[in-house]
This record gives C-alpha cells, structure tokens and sequence, in this order.
C-alpha cells in the first residue's frame, strides 16, 4: 500500500510566509453588480433566463440563516458563531465535565456532527499559521493563557489551550450547480446557512459537556489548509478543496476546542496528480482566473504567497461576478469529481487514486460524455 504522504510533505510553505491579512481585500461591487439593487432590477427587466425575480427570491432566501435577525452579514463572534455560549446546553455546575480519550472523544463529535448536518469530519491540532494577522475590521489576532476566547475594540484573543480543530463539510447540490451562472443558484447561499447551525450546534454541544469551543465559518483561519490537515480531501487546481466524496460541492466551517481529540490521517492520494493532467476547470474558467501550469509559491494580487499549491486569481474571478451578475463557480460545475454518487464513478475514483497512468483517459472521457455542461435555466421551473 502506497503511504500517504503528510500535509507538509505536500504543502510546503517557505521561510518567508506570514499570515494572511484580510484587512482591505476584495473588490466592491459596480453600479451594476451582482450584488447591487441596480443590478438586480437591470437584469430583471432584461428578461435573461435564470435572471427572473423568481430566480432571484429564490437564491436570496437561502442565505437567509447566513444573516442576523436584523438582515445585515454575519460573522465572527455573531449568532450562530457566537464565542459566548448561548446557554442551550448546560452542564450542572454540580456535575464534573464529560472526560474521555481523544479517540472516543473524536468518535462522539464525528457523530454528534454528521447529525447536525456535517457530510464530513476531521480533526487536526491548531496550526497557527492559517490564522489570520487581523479580524476583517483589523482587530489583531492573538493568543494568550485564557479559558474562553474574547474579543475587544483592539484584539481577538483565542485561547492557547484551544490546540484542537473540528474541520467539517456540508454539501452544495450537484443538479443545482448545473445551472450556474444564473442568479437561480442558491446552493452555495443554503451551504453558507447550514454552516453556521453545523458550527454552532457542535460548538454548544462540545461546551455542554464542560469544555470551551469557538465556532467559525469564513473567518479567522483559512479554512482550506485546515481542512487538508483534518484529511478532508486535497486542494485542487481552482485552489478549493477536492473531496472524494463530493469533489468540490462542499462549503467549510470549524470549531476550535480545548477537548483533546484525535487527529485525522491524510486524505488518499491522487487527487492532486489527477488536477496536474485534467486542467478542465482552468479551459473552462470564463475570466481566466486559474491557471493551467505547475503549482507555485508565487501569488496573484491581493493572495498570500508563500505556500505550494495552484493559485486563482480571486480579484479576477469576483470581477467576473459583477460583469455576469451572479457568483459563477462554473469551475464546480465542470469539475470531474463534481458527480453523483454511484459505482461507476466510485470505480473510476479508485483508478485515480491506485493507477495514475490512466488519468489523462479518465480527463478526455469526462469531455466526452459532456460531463459539466451548463443546463438551460428556462426549464428548471418546469423540472
């Protein structure tokens, strides 16, 4: 049996890499953008397919749990990603804290997880290295000798004995990305919803049991690197993670804890040499966002170099957003693990991962059988 090769082994960074600073990143919406009325109501009246104000009440309401009550973004520290408990469950205070090994106690989470939602659940010790330098309104990040974790007007502290992270999935719909990019796509907006009650929910049960937590969407880490270390899968060429079970249709959350845990093996082998020959995502990527040669430690603008792995040029992608009105993930859609579940394409997986010689047959049968293709928007109504 081939040995797994470890996360460093694979993604080595350089001397030189620093934490991420997301302070001032990204790219405002135009007049027109997809996430402006005006281009909304433009688009409406245009009569586009997939553009329809029944296309898009239906994808804003999946976003519906991605929000506050009072209808603005949340985020770090709100809600559902609360640092503070909200009480639902509470252990007595007459009543020791539930003690386990970290095996039994991975196994209880995993399951616990999957539950609330989770279709997948790892485990990895905190590597400090994917925090970010600083909050998104530039609180700086840092760590001290406390229990819980709090966060002031200058600092988010997270508590050193948090040394353990619960890295879980929740799925995107493979039919519905077959209709992207269309403002009729919720998948990603309901995939950013369970994660905040997927969070939440194993951060509360974790603290009913005597121990502190800290739940987190897409939020103070890099949530890819972690979900790699946790052996959620593999970061693929459109620089997201690639799962065996759901290829690239999975959102990421986390939980930060000081119940020990037992780490996660690496993830199989294969994914990254099959995205070295496939490049599918990279022809088809309509703003040419992600690149078709070697993985490299040099960054686009606004990313952070340092880190082996192939690069999208997020500036370039969200640019395209506002040009076509709605989020695009056309690289999901197009991707050759973005398939239903089944024992053919099980039998093809276990190919990529045991016999890579093959894999530039597997890329031009994914082509042939027209796998990925766009459907048309008019007839999901009618569907």
């Amino acid at each position: 049996m081939t040995r797994r090769r470890s996360f460093d082994e694979l993604y080595p960074t350089q001397a030189s890499y620093e934490r991420y600073n997301p302070v001032g990143k990204g790219v405002r919406s135009s007049e027109f953008g997809y996430q402006t009325e005006a281009g909304k109501e433009k688009r409406i009246k245009q009569g586009l397919p997939g553009f329809s104000l029944l296309d898009y009440a239906y994808r804003d309401a999946s976003y519906t749990a991605n929000h506050t009550l009072e209808g603005g973004r949340s985020g770090m520290n709100r809600e559902f990603y609360s640092w503070s408990p909200p009480g639902r469950a509470r252990k007595p205070d007459g009543v020791p804290r539930w003690e386990s090994s970290p095996e039994e106690a991975s196994r209880v989470v995993t399951k616990a997880a999957r539950f609330y939602g989770a279709v997948s659940v790892g485990f990895a010790e905190v590597d400090r290295r994917w925090f970010y330098s600083h909050t998104r309104d530039g609180k700086a990040f840092v760590f001290e000798d406390v229990e819980e974790g709090y966060v002031t007007d200058e600092k988010a502290v997270v508590p050193n004995s948090h040394r353990w992270a619960i890295v879980m999935t929740v799925p995107m719909d493979y039919e519905e990305t077959l209709y992207t990019p269309t403002a009729m796509v919720g998948t990603g907006g309901l995939a950013y919803s369970r994660m905040h009650v997927l969070a939440g929910s194993v951060a509360e049960f974790i603290r009913g049991l005597g121990w502190h937590a800290i739940p987190s969407g897409n939020d103070m880490t890099l949530n890819v690197p972690l979900a790699l270390q946790a052996g959620l899968g593999h970061a693929g060429r459109m620089n997201r993670i690639i799962t065996w079970e759901r290829g690239p249709l999975v959102k990421i959350c986390k939980v930060f804890t000081d119940m020990p845990l037992e780490p996660s093996p690496p993830a199989p082998g294969g994914i990254l040499e099959y995205c070295e020959v496939c490049k599918k995502c990279a022809r088809h990527c309509p703003s040419g966002s992600i690149g078709e040669g070697p993985r490299s430690y040099e960054a686009p603008e606004g990313a952070n170099p340092g880190s082996l792995r192939w690069w999208c040029d997020e500036m370039k992608c969200r640019e395209y957003w506002d040009e076509v009105g709605t989020s695009c993930t056309i690289c999901f859609r197009v991707c050759a693990f973005s398939k239903p579940q089944g024992m053919l394409h099980d039998a093809v997986k276990w190919f990529i991962r045991n016999v890579p010689q093959l894999n530039r047959f597997w890329a031009w049968s994914d082509d042939l059988l027209g796998y990925g293709g766009m459907k048309d928007p008019r007839r999901y109504w009618d569907e």
